[in-house]
């Protein structure tokens, strides 16, 4: 009787550890922030002690009358540089952000949407609209921090 069984496990045991190693081999391969699903959200993830504003030049965000000028946009567009700056890998997902972060939301037009969210340690991105946020571990989140923080002011 275990003659017969050896053989249907040994053929299910490869499946699974090719399964396996396939999640695993996402989990740890670095990603760039273009590579990582780019969401919109409404709600942020956690309480935010400061936010940052991301602004396109030439659009009119909210009821504006004047277009957004090339010094305006230039914060946001630092964020956006560090951003892409670094590396990313996914976290765990049972991992909750920390409230005092950084909420990273971008203007088109009257509503802003949240693009990322920043604990101090991980970024958090929206997988839905109004859903939940996924995690990624960048690559230097002391580099990250300061050029957000840099940003930020």
């Amino acid at each position: 009787m275990k003659k017969k069984l050896q053989i249907p496990l040994i053929i299910a045991a490869f499946p699974a550890v090719f399964c396996l190693g396939f999640l695993l081999a996402g989990m740890i391969i670095p990603r760039s922030y273009d590579q990582l699903p780019q969401k919109r959200g409404i709600t942020s993830p956690a309480r935010e002690s400061e936010s940052i504003t991301i602004l396109h030049e030439g659009s009119y965000p909210g009821f504006a009358d004047v277009p957004v000028s090339r010094e305006q946009a230039a914060p946001g567009r630092s964020v956006m540089y560090a951003l892409q700056d670094q590396k990313y890998t996914w976290i765990l997902p049972f991992l909750r952000p920390r409230d005092g972060g950084f909420a990273i939301y971008e203007m088109w037009g009257c509503t802003p949407e949240y693009i990322a969210y920043w604990d101090g340690k991980y970024l958090w991105l929206p997988k839905d609209f109004e859903g939940p946020w996924a995690g990624y571990a960048p690559t230097s989140p002391e580099e990250l921090d300061q050029a957000l923080r840099t940003a930020g002011r």
